[in-house]
Parts: C-alpha cells; structure tokens; sequence
C-alpha cells in the first residue's frame, strides 16, 4: 500500500428538462473547487480554496471574470498560458 495521499478529481453536474448543463462542480487536490452556473439569464464562475475564494460573473466576453484573468495574469507573469 502506498504512502502517497490520494487526491482524487471529483466533478458533479447538474442538466434542466432538456438536458443542457447547468452546473458543473470539479473539486480537485487537497481542498479546492471550481464552480460553473448558468441560470439562464448569467454564468457564474466561483474559485475556491477551502472555503475562501472569489465568485465571479462570466456571461459576456471583456466581463469580469476576463478582467480578473488579466489582472492575476500582470500579477503572476510566470503562470500565464495561452
């Protein structure tokens, strides 16, 4: 038996009546999560480690969750992927 924590990818989703996603949940590594949720009207975006993070809405292009990529994209150069 192996000594290594396990740190298994969980991802749940949700459908409506006509099969369309409407939520979709990855919790991953030791304690994090990715939210998406469309509710017809908006598309939310919701990073989380443990129980702090940020939520943001992802409905339109140049909207605000871009501008949150942008900002830790200047903040962290190293990171960034294209």
């Amino acid at each position: 038996m192996s000594d290594t924590p396990r740190n298994p990818i969980d991802v749940v989703s949700e459908t409506d009546a006509r099969g369309d996603i409407t939520f979709a949940s990855i919790r991953f590594g030791p304690h994090y999560r990715v939210e998406v949720r469309n509710d017809g009207a908006n598309v939310s975006f919701e990073l989380v480690a443990t129980h702090h993070g940020f939520k943001a809405d992802a409905s339109e292009v140049n909207g605000e969750l871009e501008r949150i990529i942008q900002e830790v994209r200047h903040a962290h150069p190293d990171t960034t992927v294209d």
